[in-house]
Order: C-alpha cells, then structure tokens, then sequence
C-alpha cells in the first residue's frame, strides 16, 4: 500500500521579519533561511528558543519548525552539505510544532502549522514503511503512531488512519495484542474500510471466547462496509459464534448476491459459505451443493477441492469414533458398529478424490515461489491423505503421503 508524497514547499511569506518584541536572532534566523544559510539559520533560532525574550512568542516556534523542515528537506539531496547538520530534524519540527500551537491562541500560524505537521507525517510515515519492510516491528508501531498524530493535526485524516494502520500492523507483528486492539479499535470507530482490521478484532474476540464481542465487531464492519461482501461473510461467522443459524445463513446468501457477477470472486465465496455451512451449521448437503457449484464454475481449484476433501474426511473421523465409542461386549449394538464402521470407510474413500485434486493443484503451480506459500496446505492434504488411504486399505498409497509429508516437513 502507497502512500502519495508530499513536496516540502515552505511558504516564505510567512517568514516575515517579526515586530521589535523580536530579537535579532529571530530576524537574522528568517534572513538566513531565505539565503539559504541553514547552519546560521539554525544556530540563531535555537538560541532565539532559549531566549526570555522570545522563547514564549509562537513566531519564534514556527520559525524554528520551518528551519528545521527545510533542513530535512535539503538534507535528502543527494549531494547536500546539509545532511549532518540535524538528523533529528523531524523531531525537532515536530516538537517546536506542538510548541507553537501551543502558544499561537490566537492562531495566527494555523496554517502553515499545519503545511509543516503534514511534511513531518510523511516522514515519520515513510519510515514506518521502511522499518516494516525491514521487520522492525516496534520502530513501525511508534513512528507509525507519531505519523498518525502529525497528520490528525494538519487535518489529514485519511491519511492519519493509513499511518495508524501501519502501526497496528507493527503492533500484530510484535504480537502485542493490547496495542493492536488500541489502534485497530481506534480506526474501526473511524470507519475504517480495511478487512483486516475487523476480521483480526474478530479472531480476537472468538479467541477470547466473547462471542457477543465478536458480533460487534461483525455488525460494525456491515455498518461501515454497506458494499463489501466480505463484511457479510464475517457477519455470518458472528451471527453462527452466537447460534443464530438462520441470520448466518442469511447473510451468506447476500455476499453471494453481491458477488454473483463476479467470475473471479463468486467461486472464492461459494467455497467460504459452503465452509461456514459445514462446520458451523453442520449442513452438509448445502455446503456440498456449494462447493460442488464452485468446482463447476471453476475445476482447478485448491479451495473447493480440499473443502469438499477435508468435509468427508472430517464426516469419516466423526463416523469412526461413533463406532469405536461402541461396547464391543454389546451385541445388541453390534449392527450399528458395523454400519458406522463401513460409513466411516465409505467416507473417507470420497475424501482421496478431491484431496488428491487439491494435492495435484499445488503441484502444477508455475512457480517455485507460488508452490512454497502452499506447503503448509500441502502437507495438510497430505497428512489427510495418509490417513484416508489406510482407512480404505491402501497402504502402499499411504506410505507415499506420508514419505512426501515428511520431506516437506524437514
């Protein structure tokens, strides 16, 4: 995700020369910026900010942040000779910023206090990115957070809650869930349009076992995401946390209405719905019927096929504990361990089919890359595969499975 940049354009009008309350360095400051002489820019209004005559004049702090701004722009240049001269600069402009703003009750500086909190914002916020990509997490929650801030005081607020996603993303990556609630709450409140915001504040909630929670967050999304269908997919996994069947089964029905045009998207819902039909409604003639619509729409598939695998497997292990949770002294009972035991084998014998659809899925992936962001549903195909063969007395095929499963697992 990109961010547009902002050029650094300091709006020399406003470094007017102060009135007489003004000492020289405030005066000579502005002069030596309009040169071009930032050292001397710097130096005369560092100590205009410790002056008792200035230090509580607003102009002096605006001064100071624009020197300051202009600095870090120069000190980007390639060649400038500037680039050691405040490596703080973002800092420093931030903080005479919040100085300014402070003393400026009348507000005089508003908007060019603002121009210079969106150019900090953009600072902080590239350095967010970079930190993130570097996989540093915490430096990306903080200056993610300080962008945010900075941007939330120019009046961006767009561009404020990409910055506090960013630091939530930070705050994922360090696992520090306190965090992630704080600034992912924060923008849902906002009406954030991002998925992963409420469908992580979901996962949270079903977590920590608070189903009702999990439905706010599911309702909020709906509220701010009238449009998207996966809002709807999410309020149908709140409303079965809660054992409300028929309003789950309801809004399945209308991600699937929003996404029936879609060629692309409307055999990736059909697979989600028919998964929430499975395990959460225990329908499995509707969730069949849906996974079978999407192969029709869409043959070679991961998605269906391991679904549709993974539901018979799963309806095979259910069968077979039945059946091994019988007396085997009961012989009155003795029929319906036979029955349970042959509807066990029976389906686990339709589960190989589509679990070896799924497994030669993988397989015929182009590349090396696409193959390994699928090993770990690779080898979960596989492990049910192992277990599958045995259960229909194809061992040899089972060794197989389990040999390739272990090779991927090393």
């Amino acid at each position: 995700m990109k961010m547009k940049k902002f050029g650094l354009t300091i709006a020399m009008a406003t470094l007017t020369l102060a009135a007489s309350a003004q000492s020289l360095n405030v005066n000579s400051a502005v002069g030596n910026l309009r040169k071009g002489y930032l050292n001397k820019a710097k130096a005369e209004i560092d100590a205009a900010c410790l002056h008792e005559d200035t230090k509580e004049d607003p102009h002096t702090w605006q001064i100071k942040a624009t020197v300051y701004a202009r600095i870090g722009e120069e000190s980007k240049q390639k060649k400038s000779k500037y680039k050691d001269l405040a490596p703080d600069w973002a800092e420093q402009t931030y903080n005479a910023l919040v100085e300014c703003k402070r003393l400026d009750t009348k507000q005089e500086y508003a908007k060019e206090v603002n121009q210079l909190f969106g150019v900090v914002g953009q600072d902080y916020f590239n350095r967010c990115l970079a930190a993130h990509d570097a996989q540093d997490f915490r430096t990306a929650m903080e200056l993610g957070e300080k962008s945010s801030d900075c941007f939330t005081s120019a009046g961006m607020g767009q561009f404020a809650n990409q910055s506090l996603y960013y630091a939530g993303l930070g705050a994922y990556g360090l696992k520090d869930t306190a965090n992630v609630k704080k600034y992912f709450n924060a923008l849902s409140r906002k009406g954030t349009d991002y998925n992963f915001v409420y469908t992580t504040l979901f996962a949270y909630s079903k977590a920590e076992n608070n189903p009702a929670e999990a439905m706010k967050v599911a309702n909020l999304y709906v509220k701010n995401c009238k449009n998207d269908y996966r809002a709807y997919i999410l309020s149908a996994q709140g409303y079965f946390l809660n054992n409300n069947l028929e309003k789950g089964k309801e809004m399945i029905s209308q991600a699937l209405n929003m996404t029936k045009d879609s060629a692309n998207l409307y055999p990736v819902v059909l697979v989600a719905a028919a998964g929430m039909l499975d395990e959460n409604a225990q329908d499995y003639e509707g969730a069949e019927a849906k996974y079978k619509e999407s192969l029709t729409l869409e043959p070679n598939q991961f998605g269906a096929n391991m679904g549709m695998g993974r539901m018979y497997f799963n309806r095979g292990v259910d069968k077979n504990n039945a059946a091994n949770a019988i007396d085997p002294f009961d012989e009155e009972k003795a029929g319906l361990y036979e029955k349970l035991s042959a509807e066990s084998k029976e389906l686990f014998g339709q589960s190989i089919a589509y679990l070896e659809k799924a497994v030669a899925y993988i397989d015929g992936l182009e590349t090396a890359q696409a193959k390994e962001s699928q090993r770990v549903n690779l080898i979960n195909a596989l492990m049910a595969l192992e277990t599958a063969y045995v259960r229909v007395d194809m061992q040899d095929k089972s060794n197989e499975a389990k040999a390739r499963r272990e090779q991927l697992m090393k």
